[in-house]
Parts: structure tokens; sequence; C-alpha cells
């Protein structure tokens, strides 16, 4: 296994049956087609895996059945998204034994107001001191309403712990070279690329995981005309499908190619089937060299 920061991952979505119960066998067929691409890892346990609706026996259950397919094989990165040290410290004692990679830290975020940086140092600086494995720093004001400062990310980076970051800011910023950084959308793929970004958790893994797949080696192999052409085929299913559709219109993106989407828990909506056929002739027409 390339055991690393480098290339694609993608962050899992979780199929729900259609009385909203997790769909184990559909994860493990998505598990076995994930294993069998070019992908370095998963993330498990991310926004697209709809983290905040999952039980904490579900999310447990998730992470064996995905190790018992991918660990050894694939990186795994698992998300770490509560609101406090003591839930941080219970959720990580329940995975210490478990064949995780990294876990993926999400500040919190629901009394963000009453937060300085120095809180969330404190609180990263805890987690660090308590957990078994390397840490990234999970970036992503859009879900949580803080964006982390160049220096405080910095400043985190000082700790053996923490390795890397998945950053979906729009703000650039200047970070530690100590880190990897990984972009949270294929839509600045190359963009990151070019400031030495090691790859990205991106959503269009989930389903078409050969496109930013090709679009980072043939930026690592130096073609970088034919990788900036494939960003803007990126861009373009980007904004028809997760852009436009978020977690539903990834889950409909996995249904149009073969995948199990399935349900997702209310009040998220699934696409219907017109907009699921609409999607896999938008993939065929924009992406035609899907293979």
């Amino acid at each position: 296994m390339k055991n690393s920061l480098n290339g694609i991952f993608a962050p899992i979505n979780i199929p729900f049956t259609s009385d909203e119960e997790v769909d184990y066998p559909g994860l493990s067929k998505n598990l076995q087609f994930y294993l069998n691409s070019e992908l370095n890892g998963l993330l498990v346990l991310g926004s697209n895996g709809e983290y905040k609706s999952l039980t904490e026996e579900e999310k447990i259950k998730i992470i064996e059945t995905s190790a018992q397919i991918i660990a050894g094989r694939k990186t795994i990165i698992v998300g770490l998204m509560v609101e406090s040290l003591y839930l941080a410290k219970v959720f990580i004692e329940k995975v210490r034994n478990l064949p995780i990679d990294y876990l993926l830290v999400q500040p919190p975020f629901y009394f963000r107001g009453k937060f300085t940086e120095e809180d969330y140092y404190q609180y990263y600086l805890d987690i660090a001191n308590v957990s078994p494995f390397p840490i990234l720093i999970y970036n992503a004001p859009g879900f949580t309403g803080v964006d982390f400062s160049a220096e405080l990310i910095n400043h985190l980076a000082e700790l053996d712990q923490i390795v890397g970051i998945k950053d979906s800011s729009k703000v650039e910023k200047e970070l530690s070279s100590k880190l990897s950084v990984l972009t949270g959308t294929a839509n600045t793929l190359y963009q990151m690329l070019e400031k030495n970004a090691t790859g990205g958790v991106v959503s269009l893994a989930n389903f078409l995981p050969e496109l930013p797949v090709r679009i980072y080696n043939e930026y690592i192999f130096g073609n970088k005309e034919k990788a900036k052409s494939l960003q803007e085929t990126a861009i373009k299913l980007n904004g028809l499908i997760s852009g436009k559709s978020g977690v539903a219109g990834v889950k409909a993106g996995m249904d149009a190619m073969g995948l199990v989407g399935g349900e997702l828990r209310k009040p998220l909506q699934r696409l219907s089937v017109a907009e699921v056929e609409k999607i896999r002739n938008s993939i065929q027409e924009i992406y035609p060299d899907e293979r």
C-alpha cells in the first residue's frame, strides 16, 4: 500500500436503504470498486458520508466494514467531527485498535463565537496527546463557519502528531512545508497542485475516480496542459452534480455510474430517476474518455 498523503482520496458516501438503515452490502460493493481503482485512499466518516446523521454504533461498524476491505491496501482516513474534547476522547478510545492511518479532525463550531484561536490550538494539542493516529486538520468553513488563519495552522504544524490538512476554504494561505495539504474540492485540484498540495479529498472521486486521478497523474508527470484540460472537465461536472445538489448529487452520480448511492437520511432528499439519468448523460457528454 502507498501509505501516504499523496494522490486522490474519495470522501465516501454511506448508502442507506429505503427505511434509512445503513446499506452495508451496498457499502461493501462500493468499497470493492474503490479497492480496484487508482485512488490512494478513502476518507471514512466525512461530510459526504453524512457523518452528523450517523449513530455512534453505526460509525464504528462503518469503519470496521471499510477496514475489512481496504486496510493494508489503501490509506484510511477517519473523520472526527464532534463538539467537545470529551467526545473526541471517547471516540478515539473506541477506534484505538482499528487499522486507521489518519484522523481528520474538524474543530468544534456550534459555540464558535466563544472560541479563540488559542482555544482551538489547545483542542488539537489535547487530541494530539491522546491519539495513536497522525492527525489532519479539517478546515471547512462552508460547514463550520470557522476558517483557521495561516498562523494557527502553522502553529499546529509544529506538533509532531499533526501532519496535514484538508483545506476546503477559498482563502489562499502560506502553509508550513511540514504539512501535507489536500484540497477539498476537485475544482481547485490543479491550482492547489501548483501551490505544492500533495493531492485532494474530492467528492468527484466517489463516482468518477479516474478523472481526478488523471488530473493528478498528468500534473505529476509534467503534462500540465492535459491536466488543465481535465481540470476544466472536472469543474463542469462538479457544477452540474455536487455543486448543484451536494451529497444528493454525488449519490445520484454513483447510481448513474453503477455504484450504490442509495437513499439519504431526511431531511436530505435523493434526486429523481430523471435527474439521475440526466447526470448519467452529462457524464457521458462531458467526459467521453470515461472507461
